[in-house]
């Protein structure tokens, strides 16, 4: 705080002022953290399947290994497919330790259920502290990129391009934010837990994949029928908005190379590969859960089915509107927005101003947030987020929009040098200054700046004589001015007035004028 001592009153006020701009800066609704644990909680349960898969898979290469013990390729197969598995279990248990520190170190979850939804899903400073600034976001990226790099050694270069891995840590070509910056800084707890899940589903996806490659090496064709298990994998999560797609594969989790034929109810669906691609349209809210059978054929023509059930969840479509800075916008600043959808792209999401005339919204440099410039035409404005429907249909759908109150700039106070309120001054801390101000205190935004260009210096003599009367231009006072200072006894009275400043929203004169008792 510039100048002169606070009353508590004024200190309380001051730090509720912070607290509010805090509160309003977090701007997440009950609804959408919760979205973010269902998204956690989807990814869980598609996690344990792709486990599932790999250790069928492992028990495949196995078997072969066991039958044909002095082939030096199916040697080298499984003594890979066993470091595949140390390296994925090692990166999934590194992720996994983290996430639960984190939420560990935000009060866990509600009456300690594993499964439960957090205490505090909307915490953004716990983590991003123990992420950012003490260093293990970049701990992280580095143990994501090992862990890729170690999988992707496992496979001859040529089958490299194969691995369709999300292991990524890449960050947009002059973009000056670190990875870890723009994965956890101001976003709730809740979503950071949604995405170390992802990034262990992304670990298990990766090993699958490397795994099928080392398999498909063998010169043998590998079914432990006592084994045989339908298994569904979602390829976009079981939670899905109105209208969009629900898509999964269906298959035998210990087949190899056979073909089977799959129905889901009663239509069959198509197989590749041994894979059958199962897709729908989204059509009513609520939990779906469907059945079907695997029929396959043995070796010794015994033809035998196999049951499958899974089920998706439809949800309305959501929209996450927040202003960086304040859920009250400003006239003259470029007012940083973030805009997101879950379930789409940033690319994807279209942004629109309503009334378009308030003012205009330009992209930042980061995907996904924008600089919101306005006018005085609107009290009021609306933000809407959009996306064009799949399917090539071109058809725009409005997921959600968020209201804002447009607001002037407020005004700056005035000061002398350090010396920002009226009354009683010893005549020694006046002679000192000798600059006009105009601080803006207490304002959401940093750097906004406001430079006097016009004022009135007066000095009104206790005993009477001639008063000092001249007008200021700049913001320096001129020697006679600092002469009256310096001359100043006390009970005289220094008034400077008709302070007029020039700052981002344009020239406006400050209300008040400042008025000192010279002790």
């Amino acid at each position: 705080m510039a100048g002169g001592n606070l009353s508590p009153r004024q200190k309380m006020i001051n730090m509720m002022y912070l607290v509010l701009t805090a509160m309003l800066a977090l701007n997440v609704s009950a609804e959408i953290l919760k979205a973010f644990h269902k998204v956690e909680v989807s990814m869980d349960k598609a996690g344990v399947n792709v486990n599932d898969k790999n250790i069928n898979t492992l028990k495949a290469i196995s078997s072969y290994h066991e039958k044909n013990a002095d082939d030096a390729i199916g040697t080298d197969v499984y003594n890979k497919s066993l470091e595949c598995k140390r390296i994925a279990d090692e990166g999934v248990k590194y992720v996994s330790d983290l996430k639960n520190l984190l939420i560990q170190q935000a009060d866990g979850r509600k009456e300690g259920d594993p499964n439960a939804e957090l205490e505090k899903p909307d915490n953004i400073e716990l983590h991003a502290n123990y992420l950012i600034i003490q260093g293990n976001g970049a701990k992280l990226k580095q143990k994501i990129d090992e862990t890729k790099a170690k999988l992707l050694a496992l496979v001859p270069a040529k089958d490299k391009s194969i691995v369709k891995s999300d292991l990524n840590t890449d960050i947009e070509k002059g973009q000056t934010q670190s990875w870890e910056s723009e994965m956890f800084e101001h976003t709730p707890l809740a979503a950071v837990v949604a995405l170390l899940s992802k990034t262990e589903n992304d670990i298990k996806n990766t090993e699958s994949q490397i795994l099928d490659l080392l398999k498909a090496g063998l010169t043998d064709d590998v079914v432990i029928v006592n084994n045989f298990e339908a298994k569904v994998i979602p390829n976009n999560g079981t939670y899905i908005t109105l209208g969009g797609e629900y898509s999964a594969d269906i298959f035998l989790a210990a087949s190899t190379r056979q073909e089977a034929d799959i129905k889901v109810g009663n239509n069959s669906i198509n197989v590749e590969n041994g894979v059958g691609k199962y897709k729908l349209t989204a059509s009513r809210e609520g939990e779906t859960k469907y059945e079907g059978v695997i029929t396959t054929k043995r070796s010794n023509g015994e033809v035998l089915p196999y049951k499958f059930s899974a089920s998706y969840t439809c949800i309305k479509p959501i929209a996450v509107i927040s202003a960086t800075k304040m859920n009250v916008v400003y006239i003259g600043l470029e007012n940083p927005i973030s805009v997101s959808v879950p379930g789409y792209a940033a690319e994807e999401v279209q942004v629109s101003l309503s009334p378009a005339s308030a003012g205009t919204l330009k992209p930042d440099k980061v995907k996904g947030s924008y600089l919101l410039t306005l006018n005085r035409s609107a009290n009021e404005l609306t933000i809407v987020a959009s996306v064009k429907q799949k399917g090539g249909t071109g058809a725009v759908k409005k997921m959600g929009e968020q209201k804002y109150r447009v607001r002037l700039i407020p005004d700056p106070i005035p000061a002398l040098g350090t010396i920002d309120v009226s009354g009683g001054v010893p005549a020694a801390q006046l002679k000192a200054q000798s600059v006009v101000r105009a601080p803006l205190k207490n304002f959401a935004f940093e750097g906004v700046n406001y430079i006097p260009y016009e004022f009135t210096f007066i000095l009104v003599p206790k005993k009477g004589g001639n008063t000092f009367y001249e007008p200021g231009k700049g913001q320096q006072l001129s020697s006679g001015m600092q002469g009256a200072l310096a001359r100043a006894q006390k009970g005289d009275k220094i008034i400077i007035s008709g302070i007029k400043v020039k700052g981002p929203d344009g020239n406006r004169q400050l209300p008040s004028p400042l008025v000192f008792d010279v002790q």
